[in-house]
């Protein structure tokens, strides 16, 4: 099937964005997370290289660390929960179930110094 013909089966546009992610496989007896790279993401699926082979049906919660902060400077990470659809080494396509944009902390916050007098 040619790489157009693929394309037109989509449901929705995909971006090309590339952002360093973290992914962990759920559902499994032993914990296996790993890091890799977005290729593309559209709200209904992303792909991505994988830093190893990932299997089909494997359900991941995956984490971005989102580039742009909001107006208060406070960062965000877009997460999602999705199930490999297919893959190609370690390029992984994923199909996209829930996501959602978090704040992230900002690390332990310095406490005012408190001058005494004498």
């Amino acid at each position: 099937m040619s790489k157009q013909a693929r394309s037109e089966r989509r449901t929705s546009v995909r971006f090309p964005l590339a952002f360093d992610l973290r992914y962990k496989v759920v559902g499994e007896s032993v914990v296996i997370a790993g890091s890799g790279r977005t290729i593309d993401v559209a709200s209904t699926g992303m792909s991505f290289t994988a830093d190893s082979p990932l299997s089909i049906g494997q359900n991941l919660d995956v984490s971005i660390d989102w580039p742009v902060p909001l107006n208060s400077g406070v960062r965000l990470q877009l997460r999602m929960s999705g199930t490999v659809v297919r893959t190609d080494g370690n390029i992984t396509a994923l199909r996209i179930h829930a996501h959602e944009f978090r704040t992230r902390s900002l690390g332990p916050q310095l406490e005012p110094t408190r001058r005494f007098g004498r």
